[in-house]
């Protein structure tokens, strides 16, 4: 409890529907390391209308006792319907008291130095906007909020893997796109709001720090989140759906934002147009290598390149990235039909 006190962190919770998880994710929130600072940090649950019992559970945990240096309370979403209106809600709330904001969500565990992790981040790096946590995908969570023994069951896939290594290798330099709003943290000073219309609240907040006075946006290794990955069926083809719907939607709605450099312009047309491109590139460089193929060893070969291509095609790395591909591509065709509205309810497993 000795590291550069002073930053008073507001965490906000909002949620929906949540009385499976609730407890669950404000008993880990009880365990964390909470630094020190002048006053309390606060913790929010903004409640967003459910009709489970969510608000009362939440309540019945914080009164049961929570960390100390924590002020912890519940309140209603009075701003409107939506993740985006209960952050909203839950900045007018408790934003001017705070130094850092963090936003998380209810069915993520997080490990107990990872809010320490995140305040050393900033109070390091004076041009720092936003931080996010790394993302471990698990088979299960502890049931009593525990973290610490979740990290021996990485669920994750090839498009996790590769993708967290993109993450990594923008992180270096500052530039994070794709961050995790289940772990987010941003300078309450720069005065975020989510837009109304945006489901995709964690990039549409990237984008407004990208072109602020504190552009740097990175993901911090020690402030790690646990979140279980749904088993192939519906309810992970509608969780990926979701998450990319709200990818296109917060890339088509936001206009570019201002002050960017070359490469972060650069950044900014690749993410908001490969991501659509990508199925159809993949194709075409397939294509490529089996006319280079055919013209410099024969038919053969390039029959036997194709004939090898179908096989990996059907291997667990082959289906895997099928299904996303075919998913980015349903989810761009819903969003040119209809926009995704920002209020959404996804089911939650504990």
């Amino acid at each position: 409890m000795s590291s550069r006190p002073g930053l008073r962190v507001g965490v906000l919770l909002p949620c929906r529907n949540e009385a499976r998880v609730i407890e669950r994710r404000l008993s880990n929130l009880a365990r964390l390391d909470w630094p020190e600072c002048e006053g309390d940090h606060r913790l929010l649950v903004v409640d967003d209308h459910s009709t489970d019992g969510t608000a009362s559970l939440a309540r019945g945990a914080i009164e049961a006792g929570f960390a100390p240096g924590v002020r912890a309370e519940v309140t209603s979403n009075e701003t409107r319907p939506g993740k985006n209106g209960a952050i909203e809600e839950g900045l007018g709330f408790i934003g001017g008291e705070v130094d850092l904001i963090v936003l998380t969500d209810a069915d993520v565990l997080v490990e107990r130095g990872a809010l320490r992790a995140l305040v050393e981040a900033f109070s390091a790096d004076a041009r720092l906007g936003m931080v996010c946590g790394s993302q471990r995908f698990v088979a299960s969570l502890d049931p009593g909020g525990s973290a610490e023994g979740s990290c021996m069951d990485d669920c994750s896939g090839v498009w996790d893997r590769w993708t967290a290594r993109v993450r990594g290798l923008e992180s270096r330099f500052g530039r994070l796109f794709s961050v995790h709003g289940q772990w987010l943290a941003w300078r309450a000073e720069l005065g975020l709001v989510p837009r109304r219309g945006v489901a995709a609240d964690d990039i549409d907040l990237m984008m407004q720090v990208r072109g602020g006075p504190c552009p740097r946006v990175r993901l911090v290794p020690g402030a790690r989140f646990f979140e279980c990955k749904p088993a192939p069926g519906a309810a992970a083809e509608a969780q990926g759906l979701r998450r990319a719907r709200a990818w296109f939607q917060a890339i088509d709605v936001g206009a570019r934002p201002q002050g960017l450099d070359t490469v972060g312009r650069l950044q900014w047309w690749l993410y908001a147009h490969l991501p659509a491109l990508s199925p159809a590139i993949c194709l075409l460089l397939a294509l490529i290598l089996v006319v280079v193929i055919g013209q410099s060893f024969g038919v053969p070969f390039a029959a036997a390149t194709l004939v090898l291509m179908t096989l990996v095609s059907l291997t667990p790395f082959g289906r895997e990235w099928r299904r996303t591909f075919g998913l980015i591509l349903r989810a761009r065709r819903l969003e040119r039909t209809e926009a995704m509205p920002e209020s959404w309810e996804m089911r939650r497993d504990p």
